[in-house]
């Protein structure tokens, strides 16, 4: 079985960051990503290539997004092709309005949670294989109808030579009896042969069948006896809904028993039903057949099987009609994350805001009784300051960290050329880890094109906490790094108390902690917010340790070349 083939999704924009991180987000659909530079690279790209989505930047040098979409819509194959703009700036209607004006659907302020533009991209992909699928479908549908078509002309051709064979044959039947019924036997072979039409005559005054050839018994499973000795047998095997035809066909033969009438047929389409009650559709061509006066003395047919055609139109307006309702529901989704993700920044704000503000006027003033009554407290109320502004320290590192965790993947950040040891040095001194604490880092660390916040967080809170939950006044920790594939794998180990193997999966969720809030200052969302970068950035993150034996965290992240 071939592997299903690859469709394009152009990438627009003149910073190459950027298209970077577009390309990071969109990988994983396993599609082609073509990259463009500019507004006249893009449409370079489009004359070359067809496209399931663009993703165009709107503020770039010289010709812009908007500038660009208008030329793409100007282009008979390109003007459908789904355009989604891209800006670094906020979003406001105008600019929305102007942007979905051109065609777009759909209008994304930068940074672009990445789930958010996967799955809609995810979406253009299915459309343009199905509507592909559909194409294809139809060619195939057209190709076959043009062979079927040919055939048909070509045994119409046939027909007709032998019509008028047998014609000349009959005016000449006094002088060559044997030699007329010899070519009607020939004819009559000849229509026989024929199993994918039918082909039958009848009288014009009274349309009762005369002849009618072997293919109808194939085709229908009604005898050649039926057709010819019922006066309303082919009445009864129409579709009820398409029985007026008889009356039409009817009028058309009383119609044409005029002299000089025009030798040019008539074509009708119906549904018959088979012996076994299937409905087959059919396309009829009838002929007027003249006698020696000019008078039509009898009609002829050619009944061809058009049921697959019939079929293959169905499907096809029903796929029309799917898609147009998917397309439907993508835009009504996508108003409604577009709203959602306006009401959690909303709520992120003001959570924010107003949890800290109290947290600070306690902090305040409990310094402040701590240095306005220092000589007047006790050892127990000391401790008691001492324990609140330790709970009010651990409740606003609770809230960044709550923070940092809900901006990871949502804030667009620029890559930079990282060195790692170089990164290393300042994660330690910022640390300022006890005396006792030896940190050895594996030489020859790499150089690797990232985000340097994102990493510096990881090695922070991995580091930080070898040192926080070590047992020892002193210990050692050691960093290393292997090439894997396209990515790097780091190692943090340490020679604390370790973690035993039930717990290896518990201290990477939301608050979890393995000692008690009153004995260490933690908040309990480090690691969550170490996993969570680790896999925004397409990264695994494990543990290796057991109770009593020191721990080691591996995490992979991308080489960046």
């Amino acid at each position: 079985m071939q592997p299903e083939p690859k469709v394009n999704i152009l990438l627009v924009d003149d910073n190459p960051n950027n298209l970077l991180a577009l390309e990071a987000i969109l990988n994983s659909l396993g599609q082609n990503l073509v990259r463009a530079t500019s507004g006249e690279d893009a449409l370079r790209r489009l004359l070359q290539q067809d496209f399931a989505v663009i993703l165009l930047d709107v503020k770039m040098p010289g010709m812009d997004g908007f500038e660009t979409a208008m030329l793409i819509r100007e282009r008979e194959r390109s003007r459908h092709v789904p355009i989604i703009f891209l800006t670094a700036y906020s979003k406001n209607e105008t600019q929305a309005f102007k942007g979905y004006s051109l065609g777009a659907v759909d209008y994304l302020v930068k940074p672009v949670e990445s789930e958010v533009l996967l799955a809609k991209v995810s979406v253009f992909v299915e459309l343009f294989k199905k509507t592909a699928q559909v194409k294809q479908q139809a060619e195939e549908i057209a190709l076959l109808n043009t062979k079927l078509e040919q055939r048909v002309i070509e045994r119409t051709a046939q027909l007709e030579a032998a019509n008028r064979q047998k014609d000349e044959l009959f005016k000449k039947e006094k002088l060559a009896r044997i030699k007329a019924e010899s070519a009607e036997q020939r004819f009559r072979d000849l229509i026989n042969g024929l199993g994918h039409v039918i082909f039958w005559e009848a009288d014009a005054e009274n349309f009762q069948f005369t002849f009618v050839s072997q293919s109808a018994e194939f085709l229908l499973g009604y005898s050649v006896e039926r057709w010819l000795s019922e006066s309303d047998f082919w009445t009864n095997i129409l579709h009820p809904d398409d029985r007026n035809l008889v009356q039409t066909l009817h009028t058309t033969s009383l119609n044409s028993s005029q002299t000089n009438y025009p030798n040019k047929g008539r074509e009708f389409e119906y549904r018959c039903i088979t012996a076994s009650g299937e409905i087959i559709w059919f396309r009829d061509k009838v002929y007027p057949v003249y006698n020696d006066q000019g008078i039509v003395q009898k009609l002829r047919g050619l009944m061809i099987d058009i049921t697959e055609s019939k079929k293959a139109e169905e499907a096809l307006r029903a796929q029309t009609e799917e898609l147009a309702r998917l397309t439907t529901v993508l835009t009504q989704t996508n108003i409604t994350l577009e709203k959602r993700n306006q009401e959690l920044d909303q709520f992120v704000y003001v959570a924010s805001h107003d949890l800290k503000s109290p947290l600070r006027a306690i902090a305040n003033i409990s310094q402040w009784l701590a240095e306005d009554l220092e000589d007047k407290l006790n050892e127990e109320t000391q401790h008691q300051l001492e324990l609140m502004q330790g709970r009010v320290l651990r409740m606003e590192k609770l809230i960044n960290g709550l923070l940092h965790y809900y901006r990871v993947g949502r804030v667009k950040m620029d890559l930079e050329n990282v060195e790692i040891h170089g990164l290393l040095k300042e994660v330690i001194i910022a640390l300022d880890p006890p005396p006792g604490f030896m940190i050895e880092i594996e030489p020859d660390l790499p150089t690797i094109s990232t985000i340097r916040v994102l990493l510096e967080q990881v090695f922070t809170n991995l580091i930080g906490n070898a040192i926080k939950h070590h047992h020892l006044p002193e210990g050692t920790i050691k960093i290393q790094a292997e090439r894997k594939g396209k990515f790097y794998e780091f190692a943090v180990s340490d020679d604390g108390p370790g973690i035993a193997p039930e717990y290896h999966e518990k201290v990477f969720g939301m608050f979890q902690t393995l000692k008690s809030k009153g004995k260490i200052e933690n908040t309990g969302i480090g690691l969550t917010l170490v996993k969570k970068i680790v896999e925004s950035e397409k990264g695994k993150i494990s543990i290796q340790s057991q109770d009593g034996k020191g721990t080691t965290v591996y995490f992979t992240w991308p080489a960046g070349d």
